[in-house]
């Protein structure tokens, strides 16, 4: 009897040897550009009290881009969401792009406040940059989103947001245990994201 208990502590460890993964994959998806988008106009629309404004930007930075991984993955164009190859990461980046530009265009159209439009203005900005680079390294689409939001964050409702960059080891430990990049992919993910909204921001609202 001994021994067959040994055995089924045996099959049960595997079970805890996963827990780690799912937490993991928690984070990864906890902290997508869709639901991080979703955060931030959800932040902004609360603050502004333009709950129009904030439900387009929803809908056009948030729904829309994760319908479209849906479908992807959906169709088998996606092998997973958050796929390694580059090419098809470039082809993910314009379409979120595409819908980042014309959820802009809607929100200048309803006379969004200036808050929104550099928001909108500032994933297009950034989404394009990570596009470009994607073309010879694998930037952390996922750190550079985190980065973005940390930044737009502060900036919206100031000290109130500083609990946000704990999401920054959170995401860096996540993807790095799912081998989905090296540190510096990360690193680069998050000051790129970090910098490229500072910079708009600092241009058009400072």
């Amino acid at each position: 009897m001994a021994k067959g208990t040994n055995g089924g502590e045996q099959l049960a460890r595997p079970c805890f040897r996963l827990y780690p993964h799912q937490v993991a994959h928690f984070f990864s998806h906890l902290l997508n550009p869709a639901l991080l988008a979703l955060l931030v106009f959800s932040v902004q629309a609360h603050l502004l009290g333009d709950w129009l404004a904030g439900s387009v930007a929803i809908v056009t930075f948030s729904v829309v881009p994760g319908l479209l991984l849906w479908y992807l993955v959906r169709s088998g164009y996606l092998d997973k969401a958050y796929t390694d190859d580059r090419n098809k990461r470039a082809t993910l980046l314009l379409l979120g792009a595409l819908c980042y530009t014309l959820g802009g265009a809607a929100l200048y159209g309803i006379g969004a406040p200036p808050l929104m439009l550099v928001t909108a203005a500032s994933c297009v900005v950034n989404t394009l940059l990570v596009w470009w680079i994607n073309r010879s390294y694998k930037i952390s689409i996922h750190a550079a989103g985190v980065g973005g939001a940390t930044c737009v964050l502060l900036i919206s409702v100031g000290s109130a947001a500083w609990p946000f960059l704990l999401s920054w080891p959170a995401v860096a430990w996540a993807r790095l245990y799912l081998r989905a990049h090296t540190p510096m992919q990360i690193g680069a993910g998050g000051a790129l994201g970090a910098g490229s909204m500072a910079l708009l921001y600092s241009a058009f609202i400072w």
